[in-house]
């Protein structure tokens, strides 16, 4: 919850307490794909919120305030049918440790100046991402390079709406895996997030079974498996 309400919301979360167990729904805005509801508790008491009485007038303020998608638990994906057609499952990773990977050779920081050469690369190499090249402020681009100034991996970190650091965009060529390069953005991108802000986020895809071990061989750990669509 804390990497993905903004502050900045006015509208208040919804959630239903049962001695130690809580359910929450709660306005997510994100920088790619709009504002969503997100649900976060046990299972149980998410069917007992989405049936309380004032579940239905806070779904109404959330439309009216542009909520058009919804992000569940995997677990309860079918909940009251807010999620007729599943877009997308993904996994949220995070880690709070400084990587101790050692520096990839070729890594270099990437400015402005770069935007149009990261943008070819990532749609080429992985049109799916969330990362926009200079889309928002705030962001840092890192590369690799190889000798002859070829560019063969990149990645992003930016500040989601929350405040939370969150990683993007992390792309390598084909011809290039499987040499870590992957890790090595991933690491020096995560060292700089963990040293302002205490922690890293991400968010993966969870049929890309490559990345999660990257991700893992670097520190990140998977605290929540999301199913996402539009709302119903």
């Amino acid at each position: 919850m804390r990497a993905e309400a903004s502050p900045a919301t006015d509208l208040p979360a919804l959630g239903l307490r049962r001695g130690d167990t809580r359910a929450f729904v709660f306005l997510r805005p994100t920088l790619i794909h709009g504002i969503s509801l997100m649900f976060r508790g046990e299972d149980a008491l998410l069917h007992e919120l989405v049936g309380s009485s004032p579940f239905g007038p806070w779904v109404a303020q959330a439309r009216a305030k542009g909520a058009d998608g919804v992000t569940l638990p995997r677990s309860v994906e079918r909940l009251a049918g807010l999620l007729p057609q599943v877009r997308g499952r993904w996994e949220f990773m995070t880690t709070t440790t400084a990587p101790a990977v050692t520096a990839t050779e070729g890594l270099v920081e990437l400015d402005e100046s770069r935007q149009a050469e990261i943008q070819a690369l990532l749609d080429e190499h992985n049109p799916g991402t969330d990362g926009s090249p200079f889309g928002r402020p705030g962001q840092r681009w890192v590369g690799v390079r190889d000798t002859s100034g070829v560019l063969l991996a990149v990645g992003c970190c930016e500040l989601e709406a929350s405040g939370a650091p969150v990683l993007s965009g992390i792309t390598v060529v084909p011809r290039a895996r499987g040499l870590a390069l992957g890790r090595g953005v991933t690491a020096e991108l995560t060292r700089q997030a963990v040293s302002e802000h205490g922690w890293c986020t991400l968010g993966l895809y969870s049929h890309n079974d490559r990345a999660r071990e990257v991700y893992r061989s670097v520190g990140y750990v998977v605290r929540a498996e999301w199913s996402s669509g539009r709302l119903g």
